[in-house]
C-alpha cells in the first residue's frame, strides 16, 4: 500500500537526485530558511475505498524559492522540474504516471504541480460476513477470524 509519506519521500528523492544543489525545507522551517530552496506539499483530493482496494487522487505542489527572485531563474527551474518529473514517479516498487502538470508564479515563488491518481491494494479478510482490513485484526491480542464476534452477535448480560 502506498502512503502519503512514501509519496513525499519519493518526490524529495527525485529533487535530491536531479537538482542536488538546492535543499528541501520542512513545513516547520518555512519561515527561517535561505533561498534557493524547495518546499514539497501534498494535497489529498480524495480517497475512495472499495472492498479490496482504494483509489487515491492527490496533488503534489513543489514550491521553489529562487535566490535571484527573477523570472529567468524561475523559468530555468521550471525547465529542470519538467525534466525531473517528466512523465512518471517511482514510489517504492510502483511507477505512477503524472497527470495535469502545471505551474504558476505567486509572489515570485514558482509552484510546480501535478496530480497522482492510482489504486492501492488493501489487505482485507471476511469476518462473520463483514469485510475488515487485516490491520484491524491483531493476532498478538488473540484476534482471528474464528474468535472475533460482531457487536450485534453478542448476548447482553444483565447484572
Amino acid at each position: 500500500m502506498i502512503g502519503y509519506v512514501d509519496i513525499k519521500r519519493s518526490v524529495i528523492d527525485v529533487l535530491k537526485t536531479k537538482v542536488s544543489t538546492i535543499k528541501t525545507v520542512a513545513t516547520e522551517e518555512l519561515n527561517g530558511f535561505k533561498p534557493p530552496a524547495f518546499f514539497v506539499q501534498l494535497m489529498p483530493i480524495s480517497d475512495t475505498p472499495s472492498i479490496d482496494y482504494e483509489e487515491k487522487l492527490l496533488t503534489v505542489n513543489i514550491h521553489y524559492f529562487s535566490e535571484e527572485k527573477t523570472d529567468l531563474a524561475n523559468l530555468k527551474m521550471l525547465d529542470q522540474l519538467n525534466t525531473a518529473f517528466f512523465n512518471v514517479l517511482k514510489i517504492g516498487d510502483r511507477v505512477i504516471t503524472l497527470k495535469s502538470k502545471r505551474h504558476q508564479l505567486i509572489d515570485n515563488v514558482l509552484q510546480f504541480k501535478f496530480e497522482l491518481e492510482f489504486l492501492t491494494d488493501i489487505d482485507v479478510v471476511e469476518v462473520n460476513d463483514e469485510w475488515l482490513m487485516s490491520t484491524e485484526l491483531d493476532d498478538s491480542l488473540g484476534y482471528s477470524e474464528e474468535t472475533v464476534e460482531l457487536m450485534q452477535e453478542l448476548d447482553l448480560k444483565e447484572e
